[in-house]
């Protein structure tokens, strides 16, 4: 069987579509990753949860849900829509 996918985990920051080459990242990586500005907060988006913040040392495993893993991002202190 083979795969024509890349190996490396998509995922989405700002529905913006990024490659990572490891089954997990930090907010501190995927901060580097999309070119997050420090003061901007990062929430993972999980369905059917309220999103989940990422810290800079917060690790998440890409590998752990089916599909891409999606990002938000606002600014410090504002209140999601």
């Amino acid at each position: 069987m083979t795969h024509e996918k890349s190996n490396k985990p998509e995922l989405f920051v700002d529905n913006e579509p990024y490659q990572w080459s490891k089954e997990s990242i930090t907010g501190a990586e995927l901060r580097i990753l999309a070119a997050i500005p420090e003061g901007v907060q990062i929430f993972q988006q999980i369905p059917r949860q309220p999103d989940r913040e990422i810290l800079a040392n917060t690790v998440v495993d890409l590998a752990a849900h089916k599909g891409p893993e999606r990002f938000s991002t606002q600014a410090a202190g504002s209140q999601a829509g």
